[in-house]
């Protein structure tokens, strides 16, 4: 991804002006717009609208800034951690974040609250003495984090063979569908009338942790209803689908691991295991298989994944996994 056309964008977008944009920027005119192009190029879609009234972004425009903004927010922390360290701290921030003696540990975003406890329980068991960070992003990241050693294990969705990794399954996830307890139909156990929530509002995730899941959701509209309804509330998290659905505000599916956590009381919605034909997908626990961090990992992984396999072996049958 070329920087300096993102810097470029993000500029315009908070201007509203190419020109006010490139005195921001110390750059011509000509400059800034071959930039944008060229962006606009790689991507393939235009994220601009330009008149005489001035630039407007596109939807394409409006979706990609979120992501742009966010991921210089990211860098210009680390760049500030960076510049104002003090050598003399004992253990200032990047230390603590650096110190290769932690067990470096990541966790896919949609199940980490619910897989997170057996990991600690696990590590508690196996290394009780041993100090931890806790790293919770997109399968995808938590990967290439893997491979780079800046992880030493991580549990993930499946995304693709990685040949540096040594991989072990855990289950293989599906989906849930979460529907309010009132105000809306009861769905039968085999689906058969889940077009009744056709006209109703879903939840979507605007930026999946899961890349593919925007495909998995398209999916399974078209197996629901035979097409992709229009009526939806955007969300960020987990957390805000869920608060939605309990207050009867709208309906989604999501990864049932997503609601381990909550299976040990009355779940305060309708929850209904979906078919494996709408998802399937393996959650594995992966570390390097030559790690590069002093601490045993080849001997800590067995038995985190140990713990896990005890505790979905727990869930209530109604949302096991095999």
């Amino acid at each position: 991804m070329d920087m300096e056309g993102l810097h470029s964008f993000v500029a315009v977008a908070r201007e509203k002006s190419i020109s006010r944009a490139a005195q921001a920027l110390h750059v011509t005119q000509p400059t800034l717009s071959a930039r944008l192009k060229k962006l606009e190029r790689d991507l393939g879609v235009s994220l601009l609208e330009r008149s005489w009234d001035g630039i407007r972004l596109t939807k394409h425009g409006r979706f990609f800034l979120t992501y742009s903004i966010g991921m210089f927010e990211e860098l210009e922390e680390a760049a500030t951690l960076l510049r104002g360290r003090e050598v003399r701290e004992p253990e200032g921030p990047i230390d603590a974040i650096t110190n290769a003696l932690r067990l470096r540990v990541g966790v896919e975003s949609f199940f980490f609250p619910a897989f997170v406890g057996p990991i600690v329980q696990g590590i508690q068991a196996a290394a009780p003495d041993t100090e931890c960070k806790f790293v919770t992003k997109t399968s995808d990241l938590l990967l290439n984090l893997t491979d780079c050693d800046s992880l030493d294990v991580c549990l993930h969705y499946e995304t693709g063979p990685r040949p540096n990794l040594t991989s072990r399954r855990l289950v293989n996830d599906r989906l849930v569908l979460l529907y309010p307890k009132t105000g809306y139909p009861d769905i039968l156990p085999d689906m058969s009338n889940a077009h009744l929530l056709k006209d109703e509002r879903f939840v979507l995730f605007e930026s999946a942790p899961l890349l593919s899941f925007p495909q998995v959701t398209s999916r399974a509209f078209l197996q629901l209803f035979g097409d992709i309804p229009d009526r939806f509330h955007i969300v960020q998290d987990i957390e805000a689908a869920l608060d939605i659905v309990v207050s009867g505000f709208g309906y989604t599916f999501v990864p049932v691991t997503s609601i381990y956590q909550l299976l040990g009381a009355p779940l305060p919605f309708h929850a209904l295991l979906m078919p494996e034909s709408y998802l399937s997908l393996p959650i594995l626990l992966s570390c390097p298989s030559s790690p590069a961090s002093p601490l045993p990992i080849a001997q800590l992984a067995p038995i985190m994944l140990s713990a896990l396999q005890t505790f979905v072996r727990q869930i209530d049958p109604a949302y096991r996994l095999a």
